[in-house]
């Protein structure tokens, strides 16, 4: 007999052996499941699904309200009920990672983490002096964000104050160092105490997507921030980012004042097809940028703003507001190309230069 034919024969006996009756060796304990509800009896809380779950895994979170801090080191998926159904709300004590900050949500370890069909929520209950909110949903280490069909609100203190770098919707990257990215659409983002969408560093990145992002009404606030960081800001409706009183720091000189904008953008971000309207600038452009058929509405100071760089505005929209273009020399001479701008019921001026230390500001206007 065939030795190799035999040994075959009994490896085979044994498989179908072992599919029949079951083995009868001693096995691991089983692997959690791909998909993990929350609540059950095994997972009461989103942080123990998130811990026990394989890289890759889903997380399905039933309606009701999660009074937690989450933290996700991991791929993972977490899809909710629908926004305003399932909410992942701010606990009492808010706890900092390592970057001494706290945030409701937070991903790191280079992560990929989808997110949609939830809330996450404040208030916090800090105050700038100790334990202030840092942000609804933090991204840092490399981690990546896909969140979609989601809200993040009442991102704030209580009561709510204006505390410096605090209390930010979503929050990606950081400064000195630190990278996230993140593809964020379709999304509510409200009643923030800081910013709505911030994206900080050289090495950071956002798409930034058919979102509604509106800003709180009692506290100066800003709507979608890029700082030193790319990405694109694309058919969104931005509103209510402006100075509000007492805010000791705000005002309309662009040389020693602060002004609240819609979008902050620089050099490397796409600025396109987004609605404006009610912030105090419409966008708020340095370095590099072209922005091309956005339409704002009743933006307080300008609709566009351009500052310390090269400059392009491209079947824009302005309606109503204090003016249409400011553009503002203060580190280097400074340029701004109009093409087909429509600029409509300002209060001010169509266009206005702003100089200072030796540099020039200048505006060329081709539109018909």
């Amino acid at each position: 007999m065939n030795p190799l034919r035999t040994r075959c024969a009994a490896a085979f006996g044994a498989l179908i052996a072992s599919v029949a009756l079951g083995s009868s060796a001693p096995s691991a304990a089983a692997s959690p499941p791909r998909e993990l509800v929350v609540p059950s009896a095994a997972y009461p809380t989103v942080q123990s699904a998130v811990d026990a779950a394989q890289p890759g895994g889903r997380i399905a979170l039933r309606p009701g309200v999660y009074r937690e801090q989450v933290t996700i080191h991991k791929n993972l998926t977490l899809t909710g009920a629908g926004a305003g159904k399932s909410t992942i709300l701010a606990p009492e004590h808010l706890v900092e990672g390592p970057d001494g900050r706290n945030s409701i949500v937070s991903l790191d370890n280079a992560a990929s983490v989808k997110i949609s069909r939830l809330t996450v929520s404040g208030p916090g209950s800090g105050t700038c002096a100790a334990g202030a909110l840092g942000a609804g949903i933090r991204v840092l280490g490399g981690a990546h964000l896909d969140l979609s069909r989601a809200e993040v609100s009442h991102i704030k203190d209580t009561p709510a104050a204006p505390c410096f770098r605090s209390a930010d919707a979503v929050l990606i990257g950081d400064f000195p160092s630190g990278t996230g990215s993140a593809d964020i659409r379709d999304s509510k983002i409200t009643d923030y105490q800081g910013s709505g969408i911030v994206v900080l560093g050289g090495a950071s990145k956002a798409t930034v997507v058919r979102n509604v992002v509106t800003g709180q009404k009692h506290l100066s606030t800003d709507g979608i921030e890029f700082v030193e960081a790319t990405g694109r800001a694309e058919r969104n409706i931005v509103s209510d980012n402006s100075c509000r009183e007492p805010d000791p720091d705000c005002g309309p000189d662009f040389f020693t004042e602060i002004q609240h904008a819609g979008i902050l953008a620089n050099t490397g971000v796409v600025v396109t097809r987004n609605r404006l309207v009610g912030n105090q600038l419409g966008v708020y452009g340095f370095g590099t940028l072209e922005t091309g058929g956005n339409i704002l509405i009743d933006n307080e100071y300008f609709g566009l703003a351009f500052q310390d760089g090269t400059f392009t505005s491209v079947k824009d929209t302005i309606r109503g507001g204090g003016g249409g273009v400011a553009v503002v020399a203060s580190e280097t001479d400074t340029t701004a190309r109009l093409k087909h701008v429509k600029i409509t019921k300002v209060s001010g001026e169509r266009t206005r230069t702003f100089n200072c230390c030796g540099f020039t500001a200048t505006v060329t206007d081709d539109t018909p």
